[in-house]
């Protein structure tokens, strides 16, 4: 059993909904549904205060000897500030491409050029080798390493 399939059961058998652990654990409802779908895992911290929310004095009392940690595959996991700069390019939420070298972006229409730290906070997609392999949906949520797909390059007509 994953650790995600333990807290989601944990949850339904004392009737708490999803959106009762985010407000007391102090996380989206969106991020407990990550973690019950075992596609992030939960911090040291969070998964202490959701064990105190189901009753458990300590954690302890979780069954780590039963949970099945060896599936890191269904993980997604972050990409940090420090990994930027080894790869190509980023593309940021306002739509502008930056070419990487080393610890600065280069613009590619305009020249511009910003610090990989201003970057990595506005970046939506990070390439290397024509593959994109981290991503984030909103400005607010963890830039995250996904499984490196292909970009599929337009033709132009």
């Amino acid at each position: 059993m994953l650790l995600g399939d333990w807290m989601k059961r944990e949850r339904e058998k004392r009737n708490i909904t999803q959106l009762e652990v985010a407000e007391s654990v102090g996380v989206s409802q969106a991020k407990i549904s990550f973690w019950e779908n075992n596609k992030t895992l939960p911090s040291v911290y969070d998964l202490y205060k959701f064990s105190c929310l189901i009753g458990l004095t300590s954690l302890g009392e979780i069954p780590f000897d039963k949970i099945d940690f060896d599936k890191g595959e269904r993980v997604m996991e972050r990409m940090s500030l420090y990994e930027l700069p080894a790869n190509d390019s980023i593309r940021t939420f306002e739509g502008k491409t930056y070419e990487l070298k080393g610890f600065v972006g280069i613009e590619k229409e305009t020249g511009e050029i910003e610090k990989v730290t201003e970057l990595y906070y506005r970046a939506r997609t990070v390439v290397k080798n024509n593959h994109v392999i981290a991503k984030r949906k909103n400005e607010t949520d963890e830039l995250k390493k996904v499984k490196p797909k292909k970009i599929k390059v337009k033709a132009n007509v």
